[in-house]
């Protein structure tokens, strides 16, 4: 296969940590902030967050170290690092796959745009107390003020973009993520302490053995523990590709996947169990942290002050996550096309800009559209992801030969068995079960 110009001349993280902080920065998005507490509540609390953190262990480890090996071996895009170890065939699909991040590019912006309403609106006096749940569908039904914001939010992300690796994505990073943990720590400990959280947290922590036995619960289970750590539609693979040849990938994965599932836990515990205790809608999908946290902070003393900064924290972790959501079709275009970086950034961002009409105007359709995205096709592309290089290529000499060298921890053979026979089948059948949601 041939390279372009611009593949050639490769960006690498600044640092380790820099690397860590900005994987994490695209992973712990609004996926962690506002679409686990969704879903746990969705799926019955503490058993939904057993069957994530089993599947974010046991299959997106192994998954995740070859897929980042992958990306640091060939240093290209999804198109080229596929079309490295399958052809033709690799290089369509991995181009399918840069389309995934840019999909989520549509709606992603939406959660943001209301966060920052809800900003402007603490800072103007805190009018959702009086009636939170009126006052979310109130905003809800603005969609002019919804797209305009989300128009702001989609070019802020653009021109961090044409900062490239170190002095954009990274840079950022740095300073959101640590921010974001502070924030999320002083929630949950106020959650703690709330008069009565008893039973809303047995909710949060319980499980029904009974509930493990719902195939769309591990389909739903299974499409956040990917969401979670960006595994299946190309980003670790993406982020792989700036990684130094010297760095311990396994190790720094391993960092990022524990650190999303804790962060994960802890946006669950923030919410979570005040909707029980307030006797809130748990299905009430897009809409939950915002009919839930105003509750939680108007008990608390300067409780604005902290809603204003849960808010802030929630558009920091989207910007994040929005920079890599579009850094994997960038990348993509740059690889295969030979385009320049700036002109990718912003073909990129007017396909996202009209996409994001349908997700704003129709509530149908982005919870829809969510569905498809998040859990269908991220199930897909971890599967067929994970199946060339577990099969294809071979697991054992991604161990040995494209992780092991480097890494402080020397992993045996009982990895490959994982990755090739609890992996692959795995997302596999996740894949098919989430396909199946959709009719």
């Amino acid at each position: 296969f041939t390279m372009s110009e611009n593949a050639v001349k490769k960006e690498n993280w600044g640092s380790r940590i820099g690397y860590i902080l900005s994987t994490l920065g695209m992973s712990i998005g609004v996926g962690a902030m506002w679409r686990f507490p969704m879903l746990t509540a969705k799926y019955g609390g503490g058993t939904f967050v057993l069957a994530f953190i089993i599947i974010s262990i046991v299959a997106v480890i192994p998954a995740g170290w070859a897929e980042s090996a992958l990306g640091r071996k060939y240093k290209r895009s999804t198109a080229g690092n596929l079309e490295a170890v399958a052809g033709k065939k690799g290089k369509a699909f991995g181009t399918f796959m840069a389309a995934i991040p840019m999909c989520l590019a549509f709606y992603y912006p939406v959660v943001m745009a209301i966060c920052a309403v809800y900003m402007g609106s603490t800072i103007g006096g805190a009018p959702f107390l009086n009636d939170v749940e009126g006052y979310y569908n109130q905003i809800n039904a603005n969609r002019p003020l919804i797209y305009a914001i989300v128009l702001a939010v989609i070019i802020l992300t653009a021109l961090i973009s044409l900062g490239g690796i170190k002095k954009g994505v990274e840079k950022c990073c740095k300073i959101l993520l640590p921010a974001l943990f502070v924030v999320l720590l002083v929630v949950d400990i106020r959650v703690f302490t709330l008069d009565g959280i008893a039973e809303g947290l047995n909710y949060y922590l319980s499980f029904d053995i009974k509930g493990l036995g719902s195939i769309e619960l591990w389909s739903a289970a299974a499409g956040m523990a990917l969401f979670a750590v960006g595994l299946g539609p190309g980003y670790l693979m993406t982020y792989g590709s700036f990684m130094s040849d010297k760095a311990d990938l396994a190790t720094d994965f391993v960092t990022v996947n524990v650190t999303q599932l804790l962060l994960c836990v802890m946006s669950g515990f923030a919410c979570i169990p005040a909707v029980v205790l307030f006797g809130l809608d748990p299905l009430a999908g897009k809409g939950l942290i915002f009919q839930s946290l105003p509750k939680i902070f108007s008990t608390l003393s300067g409780g604005m002050i902290f809603f204003f900064l849960f808010m802030l924290a929630i558009f920091f972790a989207g910007l994040s996550t929005c920079i890599s959501l579009v850094e994997v079709p960038v990348t993509c275009l740059v690889d295969t096309l030979g385009w320049s970086r700036k002109k990718a950034v912003w073909v990129v961002t007017l396909i996202c800009a009209l996409g994001a009409i349908p997700c704003v105007w129709s509530d149908t359709f982005f919870a829809f559209f969510d569905n498809l995205v998040g859990n269908v096709f991220y199930c897909l592309s971890a599967a067929v992801v994970a199946f060339y290089p577990a099969w294809i290529v071979g697991a054992k000499k991604i161990r040995t030969e494209w992780y092991n060298p480097t890494s402080v921890i020397k992993y045996g053979s009982w990895v490959d068995v994982l990755y090739k026979f609890i992996a692959v089948p795995a997302f596999a059948y996740f894949a098919v079960t989430a396909i199946m949601t959709l009719f």
